[in-house]
């Protein structure tokens, strides 16, 4: 592996970087970026590798302008080579816990990276256990150590310190490599479709596209809002989405969920009963109190006539259940073990009341009911049919050193 020398940041190395990169079905990526005081990603490094070489991509020349981050130099234009390669269907993007990364290119750039292998994702349907890091992916996969602890580096720093260049490279360089080893993996157990869609999901603009509405519903399916209190919620949630874009802020630093829920709930007419209200800090509230009063009066003026469903309240399990759920949960993680995957890719703790309370007639039922996913039950289905209809049972090997629970076939 070769790592090129410097920081590319202009057009003319751009270009050249994408004509070497158009050359590959394969390659990596990753992004450095910095968020604790904005709403968008700044990103401030892009790193590309290829299985022979890894280059590093300064960012800052080609930023849009944003508050926070001002226009660099060349702008999204002279980026625009690279993005072309990140968008090409017949390159193949190897990305380690790519939501991150694919959103710093869709809010910066307006792009996402496809067709893309999330690494983190082929992982656990590998069986090397959920949310693995890439440190510990490498060392797994591979056999190779990365230096750790620059989590918290100022990456906006120019000229970029040696060190640092030496942590950039390292992100990528291999990748590609650890990527072709797990797709093979994913081949021969017959999942290589099933990370690429679960990969896919990150592909989505839309995941990255303000969703006031969406955010309101999952607030409001907690229960703690009548139907005016809802409406309330609907205006308030986009006037605060609106505004952190237009400050490029965290959310909490304007108002965070609950100050809205509160302000849903009260609803506030005036602006000394808003200037009362706890939880706006006071510069908020002089730039955006009449914006606040009058999202509450467009509520009252238009309310909505319904809300989300909550979706069905199922009780808490009774205690002859609770001793089944915790069997089935043994049982799930031991089958986990046994097809090398990630349990949440079987079944989380959600599903296991509502699989048992289940009127399936066949595993696949639990697919049109939504209870499980077509590939857990396409890999496990069946056995776990079979062990809830007392055709398997649980063991303990004593035999074993580690004392194991084993599964036993029933008449």
């Amino acid at each position: 592996m070769g790592r090129m020398k410097g920081i590319l940041s202009t057009p003319k190395e751009i270009e050249a970087l994408a004509a070497e990169l158009s050359k590959h079905s394969i390659i990596s990526f990753d992004t450095e970026f910095i968020r604790e005081n904005t709403f968008f990603p700044v990103v401030e490094l892009i790193q590309v590798a290829t299985d022979q070489d890894s280059w590093l991509v300064d960012a800052q020349p080609f930023r849009m302008g944003r508050p926070g981050a001002p226009a660099g130099e060349y702008g999204v234009k002279g980026i625009q080579p690279l993005l072309d390669v990140f968008q090409d269907k017949k390159i193949l993007k190897i990305i380690h816990a790519a939501q991150g990364d694919q959103e710093c290119l869709a809010t910066a750039f307006g792009v996402v990276a496809s067709p893309s292998m999330d690494t983190a994702i082929a992982a656990s349907l590998c069986g090397y256990g959920d949310g693995i890091g890439l440190g510990n992916l490498l060392k797994t996969v591979l056999g190779v150590t990365i230096k750790k602890g620059h989590a918290r580096t100022n990456w906006s720093v120019r000229p970029l310190p040696d060190q640092l260049h030496e942590y950039a490279h390292a992100d990528v360089e291999t990748l590609v490599e650890a990527g072709r080893k797990l797709i093979a993996e994913l081949e021969k157990k017959g999942r290589k479709d099933w990370a690429m869609e679960q990969s896919a999901k990150y592909e989505e603009m839309a995941l990255y596209e303000p969703d006031p509405d969406g955010l309101t519903d999952r607030l409001a399916k907690g229960g703690k809002l009548d139907l005016k209190g809802y409406s309330a919620l609907v205006e308030l949630m986009r006037w605060r989405e609106t505004r952190v874009r237009q400050l490029n802020l965290p959310r909490r630093w304007v108002a965070d969920d609950q100050v809205l829920i509160d302000l849903a709930n009260v609803r506030p007419k005036d602006m000394g009963h808003l200037s009362a209200f706890r939880g706006l800090n006071k510069g908020e509230l002089k730039n955006s109190g009449e914006a606040i009063l009058e999202a509450l009066r467009r509520a009252q003026e238009s309310p909505k006539t319904d809300r989300p469903a909550r979706g069905p309240r199922l009780e808490q399990p009774s205690a002859q259940e609770a001793r089944v759920l915790d069997l089935l949960q043994a049982y799930v993680a031991i089958l986990a073990d046994q097809h090398a995957i990630a349990p949440k890719h079987l079944m989380t703790a959600s599903q296991l009341l509502p699989l048992l309370r289940s009127k399936a007639q066949s595993p696949q039922d639990w697919v049109s009911q939504k209870i499980l996913t077509e590939g857990a039950v396409r890999l496990a289905g069946n056995e776990i049919w079979a062990f809830l209809h007392g055709k398997r049972a649980l063991s303990v090997d004593l035999s074993h050193s580690e004392r194991r629970v084993k599964t036993v076939e029933l008449e």
